[in-house]
């Protein structure tokens, strides 16, 4: 009597290859929706953020974070006056407010770009931009262009 090997036919192997196939048609649309809900929640909270430590940073120095300065100001220490310095000493006592400047999450970029034009309360814009700040009133905003929406056609730069 012959024995015959139990394995899986051909037939077998094509059904299950298109099922997978059907099943990653479905999902992968509905992931990349998810991947926009993450950078805008993420822009939001580093937004959030970020305005909270500068007026963390008003409080304790009786001022704003200077523009050409903002970056080192949020992330070293710093004395009474705003001078920067990488380790904490008794004149440098105030900070680091956060660990490092995050990237914009829709663009990643770094960049900071300033004013201190006590008129303009919006940033310009710039499609790949990273952040906007105005060191006379503290305002800071998503350096991005109108294109920039969410999904209930709230601008981005306007957050």
């Amino acid at each position: 009597m012959r024995q015959t090997a139990k394995a899986f036919t051909l037939v077998e192997i094509l059904i299950v290859v298109i099922i997978l196939g059907i099943l990653a048609g479905v999902a992968i649309p509905n992931i990349s929706g998810v991947t926009e809900v993450s950078r805008e929640a993420n822009l939001k909270e580093n937004l959030s953020k970020i305005r909270a430590y500068i007026q963390v940073y008003r409080n304790e120095h009786d001022g704003l974070p200077r523009g050409e300065q903002f970056a080192a100001q949020m992330t070293k220490y710093t004395n009474f006056e705003g001078e920067v310095n990488d380790i904490q000493t008794e004149e440098y006592r105030f900070g680091p407010y956060i660990e490092q400047m995050p990237p914009n999450p829709v663009t990643k970029d770094y960049t900071i770009r300033t004013t201190d034009d006590p008129n303009t309360h919006k940033p310009p814009g710039d499609i790949d931009g990273g952040w906007w700040y105005n060191e006379l009133t503290g305002a800071f905003y998503a350096d991005l262009t109108d294109v920039h929406v969410d999904d209930q056609e709230i601008r981005y730069n306007r957050f």
